[in-house]
């Protein structure tokens, strides 16, 4: 059982040329997942109420054609498959024409609030959305990085609060930051690389420092963030490195 939502991307959403960023289009698919779980009552609400919440472990974006501003995009999602700790969901992007611009590929999955210990998604949960296959990336599930090379660069950042989720994490999308603000100059706008993919480990919180080390060559670069418990996110840009 699919579900859509309606997004019209505004000023903050745009980079060079008036294009829609990465980071935004990652958001309206975030959003999209959480009104459709929200609709059966396992979204925010309904997992709060349990003392848990959803935790985002991948994405995967690829864009095939880069939205404009005053287009509306309309995001579809759907879950492709869940087992006893994850489950993978997918969404299209669409003009209102109809026209594909842009797919993306998540995995999830549920920890308790109190301790944040990753729970096994119970059958109220899993049997809600029927497995549904479908999409070029349906096939991705996130498969293992090789450890980094030597990286080409590194910087250290401290977590502002501003940057914390309803958990006290560093919010995923604050790692596509991180990493955008480490591709070079001469790439153009980081946030408008048509591959990009995330990979989250452990958490960081506000008040800790993070580095950030960068490796790569032209056709794809790769951001790994280290934090007080070790390795805390990879992102790929162009292609998995």
């Amino acid at each position: 059982m699919s579900f859509s939502a309606v997004f019209r991307p505004g000023m903050e959403d745009l980079g060079a040329g008036l294009l829609v960023r990465n980071r935004s289009l990652l958001r309206f698919c975030e959003d999209t997942a959480g009104f459709h779980s929200d609709s059966a009552g396992i979204g925010l609400a309904g997992l709060d109420g349990m003392g848990s919440a959803w935790v985002l472990l991948a994405w995967n974006l690829a864009v095939t054609e880069r939205p404009r501003y005053g287009t509306e995009l309309m995001v579809t999602t759907w879950v492709r498959e869940t087992n006893r700790v994850h489950c993978w969901r997918d969404f299209l992007i669409r003009d209102p024409d109809g026209r594909l611009l842009a797919e993306a590929a998540s995995r999830w999955i549920i920890v308790r609030k109190e301790d944040h210990a990753i729970l096994p998604i119970p059958p109220s949960v899993s049997g809600v959305f029927p497995p549904e296959p479908a999409g070029s990336l349906a096939g991705w599930k996130a498969r293992r990085l090789p450890e980094m090379t030597e990286p080409e660069e590194e910087t250290t950042r401290m977590i502002d609060r501003s940057r914390t989720d309803m958990l006290g994490h560093l919010h995923n999308l604050g790692y596509l930051d991180l990493a955008e603000d480490m591709i070079p100059e001469a790439l153009g706008d980081p946030g408008l690389i048509d591959t990009v993919t995330l990979r989250f480990k452990n958490e960081v919180r506000a008040g800790e420092k993070v580095s950030c080390l960068r490796t790569g060559s032209g056709d794809g670069q790769r951001v790994d963030v280290m934090g007080p418990r070790g390795l805390s996110a990879s992102v790929c840009f162009g292609r998995e490195l």
